[in-house]
């Protein structure tokens, strides 16, 4: 992800079109990953739209961004963060099988894209939707810390302003999503996937 300099947020806070174009540029890809990542892959058809509504909100609040208490990517963050809750909370889907349950069901796909090289095989594409799996079966607040620190990098003090914890819950829920992805996804551990 591009960095997104002090100048360049200034440059939006003052109503610069072409800043806040870049801003979006920057951050879309991430945003519409870490909001895939976490509410998975039965809301493919609205990450865009939920991507929307962060970037209305992260613009809306931009003139209170203050650069002394986080980084603009955090601060961002924290928008995504409270928002998949909110969307988790207005809608809450009944968990469902990645399995296909009928014979003319296809396969549900929760492999990133970016990640597979072009010739992935079929054990990338089954390790891929078995961590889909494994990552949706964690609570929201360790899928988040684990979205957040795995894919999205994050340090943990990036995290526990972004969840609004200290280090320590966030190293604690690391932790504790780590030890339980572990167990679901040994029979690939142990196969050396």
């Amino acid at each position: 992800m591009t960095e997104i300099t002090a100048n360049l947020v200034q440059q939006a806070q003052a109503g610069d079109d072409d800043a806040s174009r870049a801003i979006v540029l920057a951050l879309h890809r991430p945003v519409l990953a870490t909001i895939h990542r976490f509410l998975g892959a039965g809301w493919r058809r609205e990450v865009e739209d939920i991507a929307q509504e962060v970037f209305l909100k992260v613009f809306r609040a931009l003139h209170a961004f203050d650069p002394t208490r986080a980084k603009f990517t955090t601060w961002v963050y924290t928008f995504v963060r409270n928002h998949c809750y909110d969307v988790l909370k207005r809608r809450r889907l009944p968990t469902m099988s990645l399995q296909a349950t009928e014979p003319d069901e296809p396969q549900r796909d929760v492999t990133d894209r970016r990640e597979l090289q072009p010739a992935a095989n079929l054990a990338n594409e089954e390790l891929g939707r078995a961590i889909g799996a494994a990552l949706s079966t964690l609570g929201e607040d360790q899928r988040m810390a684990f979205i957040l620190r795995e894919y999205e990098h994050l340090d943990y003090q990036e995290i526990a302003t972004i969840t609004g914890v200290n280090e320590g819950t966030v190293k604690s829920r690391l932790f504790r999503a780590k030890e339980s992805l572990r167990e679901q996804l040994a029979p690939f551990l142990q196969a050396g996937a």
